[in-house]
C-alpha cells in the first residue's frame, strides 16, 4: 500500500521498468531473483517481470514466478551485485584519449606530495622529527593552510597515535602556544591499542572515518605487533591491512616508519612496501638541523627537499617546579647549492654500472613503474667493470660510491632497491620501466 500523495501507480511501474532495464535476464537465477524481489507487490509487479523476462521465455519465467519466495532484498543484492560488475568492467577497459581528457586531474590533500586518495609513508632515523612533522601536517590539513609552501586540500584528521599519549599531547598543546590558536578540531587523536593486522581493529578504525578522511598511524612498527617487517609474509599482511582501511575510508592512509640501520639502503623492511606505496617523504637530520625529501610522489617532483628545525616551546611545570617542553616544527630555508664537485671516477662508474643493472635486472612494479634495481645486481655490475685490484678494493670502492650518490640525491634507497632522484628522475625512472617491459615482451599494445 502506498501513501496518499504517492506517485501514479503508471509512473511507479516505469521507474521499476528503468532499474530492471540495467539486469539481463540471462539465467533461470537472475529470473528468480527479480521475481522474488518483485513478488511482495505481485498485483503492481506481475506485468512488469513478465515483460522483462520475455527475451529469457515467457513459459519459464512464470515458472520461476510460481516457485520464487517473496524477499524484498533480493532484487537490491541482485542490483548492487551488476553494478559492481559494471563497475569493474568500465574500469578494466582501454579508453581513449579524449575520455582521458574529459577526467578529473589527480586530486591532492599536499599538493606535489600526498595525493587525495592513497597510501603514503613517512620515514625516517630516530630522533628525525618525524612525528612532530606529522603532527604539522595533520594541522595543515584539517585547516587547509600551506604546508611548507606547498597548497592543501582541508580533510578530516585520524591521528593513530601509538608511541606515548603524553608525547602528543605536549606537541599539539606546544603547537597551540606558539600559534596562538587551539590545535585545530578537525584532528582526532586514537590512543587505544590498534593492529593493521587484526581486520577487526581495521573495520573499527574505518566505521569512525568520514569519506575522504586522512589517517596517520605513527609508527608502523607499533601498529603490527608481533609481525617481521623484514618477512615478505607479514609485509604482505601489513600492506592489505593499509589498503584495505584506505579503500573502505576512500581517503588517505600515511605510515611513519623507521628507515634502516643503514640509511642509505631506505625504508626499513620488505621492499614491497615502497613498491605499493603513492607517495613517501624521508626525513633526514644534521645536527640541529633536519630537512625532509619527497621520494616518491604521484604527479609529483621526486626529489624536492624543504629544511625545518625544532624551536623549543615551555608548556607548563612538573610537580616539582620544573619547567615541561616540547617542540614546533619551523621551516627554514637550505642553504644556497654549492657549486657541485665533480663526481669522482668511482661514482661516474657507479651511475654508469647502476642504468646497465637496472635495464637488465630493474624490478617493475603491478602498475608499470620502476620499482628498483636490486642492491646485488648493481654490485655485480659494478664489480665487472671496477679496475680495482681485488674484491676487497671493489667492495669499498662501490660503498663509497652508492653512499655518495645517495647523499647527493641522484640514487634514491628502498632497502635493497635502488632508483633514480633528484631533477629528472621521474623521466629517467620511466625510461628505465619502458625498457625492462619492451624487453620481456610486454610492449603495451592490446591483445
Amino acid at each position: 500500500m502506498f501513501f496518499e500523495g504517492g506517485p501514479p501507480l503508471a509512473e511507479v511501474q516505469r521507474q521499476m521498468r528503468d532499474v530492471l532495464a540495467l539486469i539481463q535476464p540471462k539465467t533461470a537465477e537472475d529470473v528468480r531473483v527479480v521475481a522474488a524481489g518483485l513478488k511482495n507487490q505481485p498485483e503492481l509487479y506481475q506485468g512488469v517481470f513478465l515483460e522483462w523476462a520475455k527475451p529469457f521465455g515467457r513459459l519459464k519465467a512464470r515458472k520461476q514466478w510460481d516457485i520464487a519466495r517473496a524477499d524484498p532484498d533480493a532484487l537490491t543484492d541482485l542490483l548492487e551485485m551488476r553494478l559492481e560488475a559494471e563497475k569493474r568492467r568500465n574500469l578494466h577497459r582501454p579508453r581513449t584519449a579524449a575520455e582521458l581528457h574529459s577526467q578529473s586531474p589527480q586530486q591532492y590533500r599536499v599538493k606535489g606530495v600526498f595525493p587525495a586518495e592513497g597510501l603514503a609513508v613517512v620515514y625516517g632515523a630516530s630522533g628525525s622529527a618525524k612525528s612532530f612533522l606529522c603532527v604539522a601536517a595533520a594541522a595543515a590539513i584539517a585547516e587547509g593552510d600551506k604546508f611548507f609552501g606547498h597548497g592543501t586540500r582541508r580533510a578530516i584528521v585520524l591521528y593513530i597515535a601509538l608511541e606515548g599519549e603524553a608525547g602528543y599531547r605536549g606537541r599539539t598543546l606546544a603547537w597551540q602556544l606558539h600559534n596562538g590558536r587551539p590545535y585545530p578540531a578537525e584532528v582526532g587523536f586514537w590512543t587505544e591499542p590498534f593492529s593493521l593486522i587484526e581486520p577487526q581493529d581495521v573495520a573499527t578504525i574505518a566505521a569512525l572515518c568520514p569519506p575522504g578522511v586522512v589517517i596517520i598511524i605513527d609508527t608502523l612498527n607499533r601498529a603490527a605487533p608481533g609481525a617481521d617487517e623484514n618477512n615478505s609474509k607479514d609485509m604482505g599482511a601489513i600492506i592489505a591491512g593499509a589498503k584495505t582501511l584506505q579503500r573502505e575510508t576512500a581517503g588517505l592512509v600515511i605510515l611513519v616508519a623507521h628507515s634502516g640501520k643503514d640509511a642509505t639502503r631506505g625504508l626499513r623492511g620488505h621492499s614491497s612496501l615502497f613498491a605499493a606505496l603513492d607517495a613517501a617523504i624521508y626525513v633526514e637530520r644534521n645536527g640541529a638541523s633536519r630537512a625532509w625529501r619527497v621520494e616518491k610522489a604521484k604527479d609529483g617532483e621526486d626529489g624536492a627537499v624543504h629544511g625545518f628545525h625544532l624551536k623549543g616551546v615551555t608548556i607548563g611545570t612538573d610537580e616539582d617546579g620544573d619547567e615541561l617542553t616540547s617542540a614546533v616544527v619551523i621551516s627554514e630555508e637550505l642553504p644556497p647549492p654549492h657549486l657541485a664537485k665533480p663526481l669522482p671516477q668511482s661514482c661516474r662508474l657507479a651511475l654508469e654500472t647502476f642504468h646497465e643493472a637496472a635495464n637488465t635486472k630493474g624490478i617493475v612494479g603491478p602498475n608499470g613503474e620502476f620499482v628498483g634495481v636490486p642492491l646485488q645486481a648493481w654490485r655485480i655490475a659494478f664489480y665487472r667493470k671496477s679496475p680495482a685490484e681485488n674484491d676487497d678494493a671493489k667492495r669499498k670502492a662501490f660503498n663509497r660510491a652508492r653512499t655518495e650518490l645517495v647523499e647527493r640525491g641522484m640514487i634514491a634507497a628502498d632497502n635493497d632497491n635502488y632508483r633514480l632522484a633528484g631533477e629528472n628522475a621521474a623521466a629517467g625512472n620511466l625510461l628505465i620501466a619502458a625498457c625492462l617491459q619492451r624487453d620481456t615482451g610486454r610492449d603495451g599494445t592490446f591483445a
